[in-house]
């Protein structure tokens, strides 16, 4: 029973970080409450399978977001270069996040199709074998999304400052800022190295070829309005990318090729106490359960390619590129990008750890 609270508090994030942007149609908390109609012991399984389906397309796009922008070229900064770059991800999702098919043991939908929370807002009557008349029957409506036929948006910024042995340390944060309930931040920690160096034959070719890889983490909370103060929902990201990277410096402009593979997952937990009405029913007695859940589901795995140029004047870089993964993601950024010394300084000290 105590995922029977899952849809109301996803529903009410979801509108916490979308506020604003839904559809007339869309009726938010209302409309997904009915969640909790029958979800007794016999249709745990099944609510989640309903409440991963639909939610889903929201962790995608936050991992796609989280493991794009990694790198603009494929040269990494020697000590003690430096590199500070602010972008904008703009994330297509694929016509696949609209829908989802569930799987499930008991219930059934009235469509093969429901949507998602970001598919279309039309609801979908879910029906279940009435025990008394063995009979399906209507138990609840899965609710509709948000409508969305525009891309996603997900700003980051991101530094770097090169090591020994041509390899640069890349790092991402942002401190948790709170927006009313909402409190949302991340971080994350990356490398670029050259590998060129190692193969023999084409290290004095004039081109770069790094590896590149970063792990993020983003940590968001939610309170309620009218309920406990320690009521709270925790939804939190974790995303890992790595790629190749290979980069050709033409005068002020280098374009760039990245192939890679990406991964992430979503956890959602519930925390506090919270009553509710046992299957739906008016009539029946409230149960109260605390901490009720701890719940994952996975994001964005695959395989990605990427393909963009950077412009450098003097110490100011601009950057467009276009990747191409399940969720296509175009970026475009800006940034403070300095060698000053580099050369001088971090061979002298490359050379000294080789002897």
């Amino acid at each position: 029973m105590k995922k029977k609270l899952l849809t109301i508090i996803l529903s009410i994030l979801c509108l916490s970080i979308t506020k604003g942007q839904a559809p007339p149609e869309y009726t938010g908390p209302d409309a997904i409450l009915n969640f909790l109609s029958g979800a007794g012991n016999d249709f745990l399984n099944d609510t989640e399978t309903l409440i991963e389906g639909y939610m889903a397309p929201f962790g995608e796009w936050f991992g796609s977001g989280l493991n794009a922008g990694w790198y603009n070229t494929g040269k990494p900064h020697q000590f003690p270069g430096f590199d500070v770059t602010a972008g904008i991800h703009f994330i297509r999702p694929p016509e696949s996040a609209m829908t989802f098919n569930p799987n499930l043991i008991s219930l059934s939908p009235e469509n093969n199709d429901l949507s998602t929370i970001l598919g279309s807002s039309n609801t979908t009557q879910i029906l279940y074998p009435n025990p008394i008349t063995g009979n399906m029957e209507p138990l609840f409506n899965s609710p509709g999304g948000l409508n969305w036929d525009g891309l996603l948006v997900m700003p980051y910024l991101q530094g770097s400052i090169g090591l020994i042995k041509k390899t640069e340390i890349l790092f991402r944060l942002a401190p948790a800022v709170e927006v009313d309930n909402l409190s949302m931040g991340f971080w994350g920690l990356g490398f670029k190295h050259d590998i060129k160096q190692w193969i023999p034959g084409i290290k004095i070719l004039p081109f770069d070829l790094s590896f590149v890889a970063g792990y993020s983490n983003l940590k968001s909370s939610l309170g309620f309005d009218q309920m406990r103060e320690d009521n709270k929902l925790n939804f939190n990201i974790k995303a890992f990318n790595s790629s190749f990277v290979l980069s050709k410096k033409l005068s002020a402009l280098t374009p760039y090729i990245g192939v890679g593979y990406q991964y992430s997952q979503s956890n959602l937990a519930l925390e506090g106490e919270y009553v509710y009405n046992q299957y739906g029913e008016n009539n029946m007695p409230l149960g109260s359960v605390t901490d009720p859940f701890n719940f994952s589901f996975g994001g964005v795995n695959g395989f990605k390619a990427t393909m963009g140029a950077r412009l450098k004047v003097f110490l100011f870089t601009l950057h467009i590129d276009w990747t191409k993964a399940k969720y296509d993601v175009f970026t475009v950024g800006i940034g403070l990008n300095s060698d000053i010394g580099s050369k001088l300084i971090g061979n002298q000290i490359n050379k000294v750890i080789t002897e």
